[in-house]
């Protein structure tokens, strides 16, 4: 009988007719999934529960110090710089989201491609073209003094600078959860408010923004984790936050107990946002109702049009096209490039390989994970969902210093080499393959696997043959995201790398620290093309995706 009833669901859902998922019960784990499941929980808050050890064994002495000196400003100055960038991503991030997705802009197909490019241009990276551009002796100010004026004009330096920076390369994040929220929102709800008199402008705010809050919600979190988690560009641009005063305790110091306190003490203002994030959005429902597939509205621009044209390219400009072109410019010729290129292939190497094994670990845990979750109910569930979170929720930095300090002492045959980084990187990005596979898993319904099951195949056998197939464009993105995220990472590769091994974003660093403007923009360059081929990878299977549905 549930053979049949699993054999006609399938048919259904070949034949795309949509029916509500019924998820048969399951049974407890298995022994292999059992230990599967203590074995991924033990990795990922192993080091994060070491941390809060080394910081409580700090002694109230050095833990009161620390507060009665410069944590407090600390804080201050680090929730300060985050709020700003968060405000300032939503100012790029909403308006070319609305104009890209629900108007007749012309090319805004392109625009919606290109808006993708800060995505693949590291925080850092755009710092150091805007210190070209803005810095003490960088053109603007140069002619500033051409004209007549004293002093500077501009200073990159500072909080402005770190604000400015980090909005302007993480806005794609609301830019996509915004445009992808406002290409599926229903048309009936704004049709209603346009024949109850509302002008476009009313129906934006009283309709379309609302239905928005949970998208922005979670955009300005992603920005604002980032700008609490960043260390490379708040460092190039001399402000002063946790990240740069744990990295500055562990190397110029090396007080590795006062670095875990001031981790701890981050890592506790992480996750108390991420809670406080939940609770805004667990008190309301944001659920639309929608039947057919009738697009949402768009608007004609009319003489709007050269506006909206003039704000778009203003966002990618500053975004996009300024920082690259200050690329080009810092790294003289095509020749410096390929030079660059020929004399540190090494390090493009490095930087490729310790990616790609992290992306793909990420991704077998994180089907392991995600199956678990999706098709086990009960405690198991909700503590490797918790545990593969944690990684996300801690910065770069304090992930670096909680593993050395947890592998040195237990696992030290491991420490100083590169399977560190390759395990920093997995970590800290697990929760993007968890995502990816999360999110398609549950779009697929568990008879189908039990169909399988019927027609005899082994449970593995009818995960391999039938589910994978069905989630592979999940697992696909999830890997791409790890592998981009991973490519780019610099505070903990910092901390992790054996002497002697550099990846791109470390050989930017030393670069950059040597005053070899030319190497780091060509390298920076490099780095670009790197990450944005598997960016735009993504963003077609995504087209497709969209296009089948």
């Amino acid at each position: 009988m549930r053979g049949g009833m699993a054999k006609g669901n399938m048919e259904r859902a070949a034949s795309g007719e949509t029916f509500i998922f019924r998820r048969p019960t399951i049974g407890v784990l298995t022994p292999v999934a059992a230990l599967g499941a203590v074995f991924i929980i033990l990795l990922t808050a192993s080091p994060l529960l070491n941390l809060f050890i080394a910081a409580l064994a700090a002694g109230s002495r050095g833990l009161s110090s620390l507060l009665s000196g410069s944590v407090p400003t600390l804080l201050a100055k680090t929730l300060l710089l985050a709020t700003l960038a968060t405000l300032w991503a939503l100012l790029l991030g909403v308006p070319p989201a609305w104009i890209l997705t629900r108007t007749d802009l012309p090319g805004r197909r392109l625009f919606r491609v290109l808006g993708l490019l800060p995505l693949a241009i590291p925080p850092y990276i755009g710092a150091l073209t805007y210190i070209t551009l803005l810095g003490p002796v960088g053109p603007v100010n140069k002619a500033y003094q051409a004209m007549g004026g004293s002093g500077q004009l501009v200073n990159i330096y500072g909080l402005w600078g770190g604000v400015l920076v980090l909005g302007l390369f993480t806005y794609p994040y609301i830019l996509l959860l915004a445009g992808s929220a406002l290409e599926s929102s229903n048309p009936a709800m704004e049709e209603a408010a346009r024949a109850a008199g509302h002008g476009p402008m009313g129906i934006f705010v009283r309709v379309t923004l609302p239905l928005l809050r949970p998208s922005l919600l979670a955009g300005s979190l992603l920005v604002f984790l980032y700008a609490l988690s960043d260390f490379a560009a708040v460092s190039f641009l001399r402000v002063t936050t946790f990240t740069t005063e744990i990295y500055h305790q562990l190397n110029t110091r090396f007080d590795q107990r006062g670095a875990a306190a001031l981790s701890a003490v981050l890592v506790l203002l992480t996750l108390l946002v991420l809670v406080a994030q939940r609770k805004n959005l667990g008190r309301r429902s944001f659920v639309q109702r929608r039947s057919g597939a009738k697009p949402p509205t768009i608007y004609p621009l009319g003489h709007w049009k050269v506006p909206a044209l003039i704000c778009t390219y203003l966002v990618l400009g500053g975004s996009v096209f300024l920082p690259i072109a200050l690329l080009l410019y810092q790294a003289g010729s095509a020749a410096t490039i390929f030079q660059t290129l020929a004399s540190g292939h090494r390090y493009l190497w490095n930087s490729l390989w310790t990616a790609a094994v992290a992306a793909t670990a990420a991704t077998v845990l994180a089907l392991f994970v995600s199956y678990l979750i999706d098709r086990r109910k009960g405690p198991v569930g909700l503590l490797l969902t918790a545990a593969t979170q944690l990684g996300y929720a801690i910065p770069g930095t304090v992930l670096g210093l909680s593993l050395i300090l947890l592998y040195n002492t237990y696992v030290p045959w491991i420490y100083g080499t590169a399977a560190m980084v390759v395990l920093g990187y997995l970590l800290r990005y697990l929760p993007q393959a968890v995502q990816g596979s999360a999110a398609a898993l549950s779009q697929v319904d568990p008879n189908l696997e039990e169909a399988a099951r019927g027609l005899g195949r082994s449970s593995w056998q009818a995960l391999r043959e039938v589910t994978i197939p069905l989630i592979r464009p999940g697992m696909v993105a999830g890997w791409t995201l790890v592998f981009i995220s991973s490519i780019k990472e610099l505070a903990a590769t910092l901390l992790l790398r054996p002497a002697g091994f550099d990846t791109l974003p470390v050989r930017i660093w030393i670069a950059t620290i040597e005053v070899d403007f030319a190497v780091a923009a060509s390298t920076s360059l490099i780095l670009i093309a790197t990450t944005a081929l598997p960016l735009f990878l993504i963003r077609r299977l995504d087209s497709g995706i969209s296009q089948l549905d």
